[in-house]
């Protein structure tokens, strides 16, 4: 079984200087949990996750400990303020830039290596360097229910 047998097509994508309130908004409205980050040409330029935008280092310094944020001192406003900083930031500030892809020729045994491997959730998946699709746990699921047969395509990712 080859991985343009069980990806989810098409992606939801983003663009790299979008801010992350726009990703967010985008990923409530397609009730997805990723991003593909693409370029004009729709060469994969990153994967932003529901994780990557939280309260993270990575976004806020002061959020190393959610314990403390979320504290005595952390009253509404504070949140707020929060809240409004980090759904500023652009895209390409907080994305995962080194994103582990497939081949849409591969088979879903090396797409599954590649998750195990790297430890992730979701391989977006190129035709000529291109994003067609995306292979997620969900899509694995799709296919452990189906028996093995190639299951119908969703938009879950």
């Amino acid at each position: 079984m080859r991985a343009k047998d069980i990806m989810t097509s098409p992606v939801v994508t983003i663009r790299p200087a979008d801010t992350i309130d726009v990703a967010a908004a985008r990923m409530l409205e397609k009730v997805v949990s990723c991003l593909v980050v693409v370029d004009e040409n729709d060469f994969v330029q990153g994967i932003l996750t529901h994780t990557d935008f939280g309260l993270r280092p990575k976004l806020l310094p002061l959020a190393e400990n959610l314990y403390r944020l979320m504290g005595s001192w952390a009253d509404p406003k504070t949140i707020e303020d929060i809240a409004r900083k980090v759904g500023q930031r652009q895209v390409k500030e907080v994305m995962t830039k080194e994103v582990e892809t497939g081949g849409e020729e591969e088979e879903v045994s090396k797409i599954v290596q590649k998750m195990l491997r790297r430890r992730v959730n979701r391989i977006p998946i190129v035709r000529d360097k291109k994003l067609v699709g995306i292979i997620t746990r969900h899509d694995l699921l799709k296919l452990v229910v189906a028996g093995g047969r190639v299951a119908d395509g969703g938009q879950e990712h």
